[in-house]
């Protein structure tokens, strides 16, 4: 449990780093947010825009959205980022009129950060809206990826990456053992004024979280206490420079949450569980002492140190005697089932105070962070290879969370297999495919490429699969890759390409399959030729004894 004091700043928009409308055919700005939409076209080499019908009730950057009927494993974005920063990542997923689905056919996809598993989207054209978390340790670009799933395709209308004060959300980082991916249980305005009251976000929200209105039927009626006349004397309200006092900030709710509060002697309501992967949460309690009747310097005086329980554990000190917005914050695990109502209990043991206030609440889903990543020597030279073969639309890790169509990996995150059959590759094979040491199995068949086979492929090790068939392959098959034992090596279907004995002819159409274990691929037609006469020579003699 901690405990956190924080000031309020005007907003910036300089932590909107990143607004992208997904599948949008030029940049725009949403004149009532003043939030700046990018295309998606720097960030993603797949899929296909597809636009709502008219009349959609919208924001605009809901009116397209991206499809990806490719049947890959994955297709994936890559958003930069800095290194050593917290990011809010938002995504959101409205099929709409004419979308994956509004046909009645259910949608299953996955969608991850990285190799974390993020969420599931199951849905027959439901519209969802997901928020994570997350540290970025020493890198500059995260992976967004959809995981193809069990049926429908995969979609998405628009991705959001902001900043968080550097102070703010710690379980995400590399200080925390172990750190952890948050992922958005649910984000709370207490004590709001009617029940048309509606979400909120930037500007109201520097940080552009979403802050939904705690509503009746959803949640209880309560008192209201209204802060307007105290927030507006207080001096924190004012401008600050955000790079001054942001140094010193962890996450704090905005102006917006912390003018109203639900008031009353026990504070209780329900979440839901949403994750069946995980119960560990981190929830956060917003107090600011604004009911104008409550003189803070007698507070002070008399020390009053309010107590509350949340979870059905033990009373926690809270101070709440100064005009500051203060945060208390719990690590805990919620039980029950995905979907059963779970209850959060504020109430006072003692204190001053009949009632006792609370302006807003919001929770996030631990889970630890997943660090694997392909073994970074593979992964350059599959770039490499993917720039030699013109697969540059390959995005996202190699390996994780599952691997692209083409290659196999092993538990070491090693690359194991490279299955590239019929993918119109054309130009000569890369020699530094030998530099992926741990590979088992090479699959180039029909295809064009050109060029020799290349001589440093007999050096790996473990290779026992090279199919080179149906290419346009020139050149004199390397020795050392016939006399490899136990490879099973194919390359027929390239007239070019010749044995090593001089004269010998070349592996035209016919199949020419050999394993060195069994017999050679060097045999040739001509030696072919000659056991079949011999063979036949001994029958006609034994025919005619």
């Amino acid at each position: 449990m901690q405990l956190l004091t924080i000031i309020n700043a005007q907003a910036d928009p300089r932590f909107l780093v990143l607004s992208i409308d997904c599948g949008a055919p030029s940049p725009y700005k949403d004149s009532a947010l003043g939030i700046e939409w990018q295309t998606d076209q720097n960030y993603t080499t797949t899929g296909t825009s597809v636009q709502m019908k008219e009349g959609t009730d919208l924001p605009k950057q809901l009116y397209r959205y991206r499809v990806f009927t490719s049947g890959r494993n994955k297709d994936c974005y890559t958003l930069p980022v800095k290194p050593q920063t917290t990011y809010l990542l938002r995504v959101g997923l409205y099929p709409g009129d004419g979308g994956p689905s509004s046909v009645n056919i259910t949608v299953d996809f996955n969608v991850s950060v990285n190799s974390n598993h993020w969420f599931e989207y199951t849905s027959d054209g439901s519209d969802v809206t997901q928020e994570a978390a997350f540290y970025s340790f020493e890198l500059e670009e995260v992976y967004l990826c959809l995981l193809k799933g069990t049926q429908g395709t995969p979609f998405i209308s628009s991705i959001e990456l902001r900043i968080l004060p550097s102070n703010g959300y710690a379980d995400t980082k590399s200080t925390q053992i172990p750190p952890s991916f948050l992922v958005l249980g649910d984000r709370l305005n207490m004590g709001v004024k009617s029940s048309d009251d509606k979400a909120f976000r930037f500007p109201d929200d520097e940080f552009d979280r979403f802050w939904r209105p705690a509503l009746p039927p959803d949640f209880p009626r309560y008192a209201r206490a209204d802060g307007s006349s105290i927030l507006s004397e207080l001096p924190f309200s004012s401008s600050y420079d955000p790079e001054i006092i942001y140094q010193d900030l962890n996450q704090w709710p905005p102006n917006k949450t912390l003018i109203d509060a639900w008031v009353g002697r026990d504070l209780s309501f329900n979440i839901t569980r949403e994750r069946v992967d995980t119960g560990r949460i981190v929830a956060t309690f917003f107090y600011m002492e604004i009911r104008p009747n409550v003189n803070i310097s007698e507070l002070s005086e008399n020390n009053p140190e309010e107590i509350f329980d949340a979870f059905g554990e033990d009373y926690e000190y809270v101070d709440i005697t100064d005009r500051l917005p203060t945060a208390f914050q719990y690590v805990t695990n919620i039980e029950g089932n995905l979907g059963d109502a779970v209850l959060v209990n504020v109430s006072w043991q003692f204190g001053p105070f009949d009632k006792i206030i609370l302006n807003g609440f919001e929770y996030y889903y631990l889970y630890e962070v997943n660090i694997d990543a392909t073994y970074s020597p593979d992964r350059e030279i599959l770039a490499s290879i993917s720039d030699s073969f013109g697969l540059n639309d390959w995005r996202g890790d190699p390996c994780y969370p599952v691997p692209w169509d083409w290659v196999s990996c092993d538990s070491t995150s090693r690359i194991q297999t490279l299955n590239l059959t019929g993918m119109k590759l054309s130009g000569p094979i890369p020699g530094n495919i030998s530099t992926l040491t741990e590979l088992t199995e090479i699959h180039l068949n029909n295809n064009k490429l050109s060029g020799p086979i290349p001589e440093s492929l007999a050096s790996l090790t473990k290779l026992k699969i090279l199919a080179v068939d149906n290419n346009q392959l020139t050149g004199v098959i390397p020795v050392q890759l016939l006399n490899k034992p136990g490879l099973k090596f194919t390359f027929s279907g390239n007239p070019g390409l010749q044995l090593t004995r001089t004269g010998s002819p070349s592996p035209g159409p016919s199949p020419a399959v050999r394993s060195s274990a069994t017999m050679r691929s060097s045999l040739s037609s001509d030696v072919v030729w000659r056991t079949t006469t011999l063979l036949l020579s001994i029958c006609i003699l034994v025919f005619f004894r």
